[in-house]
């Protein structure tokens, strides 16, 4: 499977310890470049929700995820193998996708 950055996934992330983000088909968008995604067993994602909860910049960001207001846990950003990739279901906007690198540069101080 070509993982492509920008592009959302359903991913495995069980197990988890503590507060990390769980779920066993959470959709995910990837960040990492696809060119580094080809040449390696693990990817960056960003887990989102379509929980309830207001907007928090920069740890949670509104996107839009499978045509639905969702939120980008910044705070959850995280390495998986590949393995846990289940299937591609959709793909962020640019738009959505620059607000994601914009609060990532918040978040890590870069």
């Amino acid at each position: 499977m070509n993982i492509e950055r920008g592009r959302i996934y359903r991913v495995n992330l069980e197990p988890t310890i503590g507060n990390e983000q769980q779920g066993d088909a959470r959709p995910c968008v990837v960040i990492s470049r696809t060119a580094l995604n080809d040449r390696t067993s693990t990817v960056l994602v960003v887990p989102l929700t379509t929980s309830a909860r207001p907007a928090l910049p920069p740890v949670l960001i509104p996107v839009t995820s499978l045509g639905k207001p969702a939120l980008a846990l910044l705070l959850q950003t995280r390495s998986i193998d590949k393995a846990r990739i289940l299937s591609a279901a959709g793909t962020l906007s640019n738009s959505d996708l620059k607000s994601i690198e914009d609060a990532l540069r918040e978040v890590c101080d870069l």
